[in-house]
């Protein structure tokens, strides 16, 4: 349980990091990225199923939860490294995130665990911060000079 808590705070904090780097340019941004996005995703894979299973989720919900979460993260992983195959990685995401959703509302036993819904937030606060600041963000020359629209013609007398 302890574990869980660091993880899931270390995954927040080198998360948000990473995008305030980002939008800053500063050095060290992917890699605060990839320890927030890595923490995460080990706290999906080694805690939240064993979670769920012992909340009482069946096991079809159970699998379609971690695929999600963890494809999910992926995707947006590959899509802020600008790594190729991120486009599949968010389509299969989406898939994913519609079955889930129709299998919550057939579901007759809407048990999921206090891990889940952490992870699921600390996810979408990280995505939000991404989209939230890749809107105001600078442009890759911030000191750019505007170019002239005047030529210099010459002088008819």
């Amino acid at each position: 349980m302890k574990a869980q808590r660091i993880l899931n705070g270390a995954a927040l904090v080198f998360g948000l990091l990473g995008v305030y780097f980002k939008l800053n340019w500063w050095y060290g941004a992917n890699a605060l990225m990839l320890a927030g996005f890595g923490a995460l995703l080990v706290s999906v894979l080694g805690f939240t199923a064993r979670a769920n299973a012992e909340a009482g989720t069946s096991d079809a919900l159970n699998y379609v939860m971690i695929a999600t979460l963890t494809v999910g993260i992926l995707g947006v992983v590959f899509r802020v490294m600008h790594w190729p195959g991120y486009a599949l990685l968010v389509v299969a995401s989406d898939v994913l995130l519609l079955a889930l959703a129709i299998m919550l509302i057939a579901s007759r036993n809407r048990v999921v665990s206090h891990q889940f819904v952490t992870v699921l937030a600390i996810f979408f606060a990280l995505v939000v911060a991404l989209l939230t600041f890749a809107s105001g963000q600078r442009s890759a020359t911030p000191h750019a000079r505007p170019v002239a629209l005047e030529e210099s013609w010459p002088e008819f007398d």
